[in-house]
C-alpha cells in the first residue's frame, strides 16, 4: 500500500503543476456546482424570455452532464499515462517489485475509483434527479468509462500532443446519451457501440419506471464495456508492458 499511496501523491503533485492536468481534476466538482445552481437559473431565465421549457430535459441534461467526469477523469489519467511513457517511468517499473502490471492494475484502479465517487456525488447532488438505489447499477457503467478513456488515449496516441488532440476526438464520445434519449425505437441502436451510450439509455429506462428493461440493457452494456476494455489492454499491453 505503501507504493500506491507514493504514487498517488506523486499524481496529485504532477495534476497540480499542469493547468490542463488541474481543470480535469476540478472539472467534475465545477461541473456539479453548475448543474444544482445554474440548471434552475437557466431553466427561468429561458422560460422567462423564450417560452422554452428547460424543465422538460431535465433528465436529458442528467444523462448527458453524468457522462463528463468519468470522461475528465480518464483524459486526466490518459495523459498522465503518456508522459509517464516518454519519460520512460514505465519501464523504471519493470525492475521494480511494483512490476509493469502493478502499474497497469494502479493505473486503470485510480480512474475507476475517482469515478465512481464523483459520478456517486453528482447524481445524489447535482439536484437534476431524486436518487435511487437503482441508480447504482448505472454507477458501474460510469466507473468503467474513466479507464476506457484513459487507455484510449494511452494506447493509440504517441505521445503527450496526441494525446491532447485524441482527447478532443473522443469528445465526440458525449453523443451517447444524445442518442439514448433523442433516437426512438430500433433507431437507436446505432448508439449501441458507443459505451456512453449503455448508462444514459439504462438511467432514462429506470426513470420510465421500466426496471426489468434497465437490467437488460445493463448487462449489455457491461459486456461491451467489458469488452472495450480488454481490447484497450491487449493494445497497450503489447505496445508498453
Amino acid at each position: 500500500m505503501v507504493k500506491y499511496r507514493a504514487l498517488l501523491a506523486n499524481d496529485l503533485r504532477y495534476a497540480w503543476r499542469d493547468p490542463v492536468l488541474t481543470a480535469a481534476l476540478i472539472g467534475p466538482l465545477a461541473l456539479l456546482l453548475l448543474s444544482r445552481y445554474g440548471f434552475p437559473v437557466a431553466s427561468y431565465w429561458l422560460e422567462s424570455y423564450y417560452s422554452f421549457n428547460l424543465e422538460e430535459y431535465r433528465v436529458f441534461s442528467a444523462s448527458f452532464l453524468m457522462i463528463i467526469p468519468p470522461l475528465l477523469i480518464g483524459m486526466l489519467v490518459g495523459l498522465l499515462m503518456l508522459d509517464e511513457r516518454d519519460e520512460n517511468v514505465i519501464a523504471y517499473y519493470s525492475v521494480t517489485p511494483f512490476m509493469r502490471r502493478g502499474y497497469l492494475v494502479y493505473r486503470l484502479a485510480l480512474p475507476t475509483m475517482l469515478s465512481t465517487v464523483l459520478s456517486l456525488l453528482y447524481l445524489c447532488f447535482s439536484g437534476l434527479l431524486f436518487f435511487r438505489m437503482e441508480y447504482l447499477i448505472v454507477l458501474l457503467l460510469l466507473a468503467l468509462e474513466a479507464p476506457l478513456f484513459a487507455l484510449l488515449l494511452a494506447a493509440f496516441a504517441k505521445n503527450k500532443v496526441e494525446g491532447l488532440a485524441l482527447s478532443k476526438i473522443g469528445g465526440l464520445l458525449i453523443i451517447g446519451p444524445v442518442v439514448a434519449y433523442f433516437i426512438p425505437n430500433a433507431w437507436g441502436y446505432l448508439g449501441a457501440g458507443v459505451p456512453t451510450y449503455w448508462p444514459a439509455k439504462v438511467l432514462h429506462l429506470y426513470i420510465q419506471n421500466e426496471p426489468l428493461l434497465a437490467n437488460v440493457y445493463f448487462m449489455i452494456g457491461l459486456v461491451i464495456h467489458t469488452l472495450y476494455l480488454l481490447f484497450m489492454i491487449f493494445i497497450f499491453s503489447n505496445k508498453h508492458i
